[in-house]
């Protein structure tokens, strides 16, 4: 079997893929099981060499990849680069790190010696989400491969092409075949079949949260390790004293880039009631100047939504709290005039007196809409903050280093970014806390999470040369 996919700009074909089954499956784990040989788990210098030399080529194809990317999911071409260029940077980073695995040797009683060492988990089956596919492939595939483990890739139905053309760019005379594999399909089929398959020892999946508990519940049956960045619903509070002349084009950005569909967007913006009036207004003004269109326009600083199934969750999302008594204050329908009548386009939108409790403010809606909250006190602005089962990310806005700090250490957030956001390094740490997410991303620690540790003892009293 096949499936299309389109650009969700225009609704035109970009190419046809076929699916893969079971049996690519198998065949994939059996390949990778294979290749998990000392030639390549136990020769770090060999997969830094790879790996470095992926990333070059990576960088060197930055153009053709973008425009391929934008034309499968609809993000603008400028923010397509940004992706590639970030993947690079992620591989050529673990490319590093390969050759940094460190264990640590003990001495723990007289002539009793300890080696702990670290270990690749051997398969990891990675699936790759729709929004940031190269990036947030490239994110844990790096520290995969770093480690000595060998993958099957399964890239989302929405956007296999940019994540293939990427996987291309792998092959090197030192990359031993069955190392790196894909497979393409469903979730339901492809998907499950690799979280459930005996040869596959770990599992990294980055996507919406009610999915991932479906991935924890399948990999419990095999006793697998599991990674998981899930939803948000990222809070961003701005005090009286903050840089407004800063925060501002940045939360726009934040807001609306990647049409919203973004697990670190900012989709709530907690204002202190002594600026509020001042930043609704700005924000609704920078709102209704983004130039939504087709993502291959340079002019265009939002693209569509994935699909007409997405648009439709956004607008019903939309009508539902209108009709609990919010206030739409731009936005709030869809796009369809003009060039923009085959896409799925839907406006920048900003919703006030949205209730806490609403499910406005509880859940993920996954589009450009932006829940406009009040406080009266840091009490109050943290309480807002955690009042959400998410717990991915955070911003805090405010001259106040004392209170920043404060703030950063009780919002119940894998990242806290203070007077700045979506501010996202190699070499450090990110994840989910609640349900936002296990384990960690990046930095020294991203890397462990693809091994086991190994302690081994030895004892030499009464040993004799």
């Amino acid at each position: 079997t096949e499936f299309v996919v389109s650009d969700p700009a225009t609704g035109e074909i970009v190419d046809r893929v076929s699916a893969g089954s079971v049996r690519e499956v198998d065949l994939a784990v059996e390949a990778a099981c294979a290749a998990a040989r000392p030639a390549w788990t136990e020769d770090a210098q060999r997969r830094s060499r790879v790996l470095m030399r992926w990333a070059d080529r990576v960088a060197a194809h930055v153009e053709p990849i973008a425009e391929l990317l934008t034309r499968e999911n609809g993000k603008t071409l400028a923010e397509s680069r940004v992706e590639v260029r970030a993947s690079a940077d992620a591989l050529r980073f673990a490319g590093g790190q390969a050759r940094m695995l460190e264990g640590r040797s003990l001495t723990l009683a007289p002539a009793v010696y300890g080696e702990v060492t670290p270990e690749p988990l051997g398969v990891v089956a990675l699936i790759v989400p729709w929004n940031w596919p190269l990036l947030l492939m490239a994110r844990e595939l790096g520290p995969a491969l770093a480690a000595g483990n060998t993958v099957v890739i399964k890239p989302a139905s929405f956007t296999p092409l940019a994540v293939a053309e990427v996987v291309r760019l792998a092959a090197d005379e030192e990359l031993p075949r069955g190392v790196l594999n894909v497979v393409l399909g469903p979730g339901r089929t492809v998907g499950e079949a690799l979280v459930v398959h005996p040869g596959v020892d770990g599992i990294s999946f980055t996507g919406d949260s009610s999915t991932g508990r479906r991935v924890m519940e399948l990999a419990a049956g095999g006793i697998k390790k599991v990674l998981l960045e899930l939803g948000g619903k990222s809070p961003n509070l701005l005090f009286p004293d903050a840089p407004f002349e800063k925060a501002m084009p940045v939360l726009l950005r934040a807001m609306f880039g990647t049409a919203g569909q973004n697990c670190m967007a900012a989709t709530r913006i907690l204002v202190h009631r002594d600026c509020y009036d001042m930043v609704r207004s700005r924000l609704v003004e920078g709102a209704e100047h983004v130039v939504v269109g087709p993502g291959l326009d340079p002019s265009s600083t939002m693209g569509p939504v994935i699909s007409e199934q997405q648009a439709d969750q956004i607008e019903a999302a939309v009508n539902a709290a209108r009709e609990s008594g919010a206030t739409v204050l731009c936005g709030g329908k869809r796009l369809r005039s003009g060039v923009l009548a085959k896409g799925h386009f839907y406006a920048p939108t900003i919703v006030e007196g949205a209730a806490l409790s609403s499910s406005l403010v509880q859940h993920e809606i996954f589009g450009p809409v932006i829940a406009l909250e009040r406080f009266d006190s840091e009490e109050e602005a943290l309480l807002l903050a955690n009042g959400t089962r998410y717990g991915l990310v955070a911003g805090v806005w405010t001259r106040d280093h004392a209170r920043a700090q404060r703030l950063a250490r009780e919002i119940r957030a894998g990242t806290v970014w203070i007077n700045t956001y979506l501010r996202t390094f190699a070499e450090a740490e990110s994840g989910g806390m609640k349900a936002s997410g296990l384990g960690r991303s990046r930095g020294r620690f991203g890397l462990y999470e693809y091994t086991e540790l190994k302690h081994i003892c030895s004892d030499v009293a009464g040993l004799s040369a």
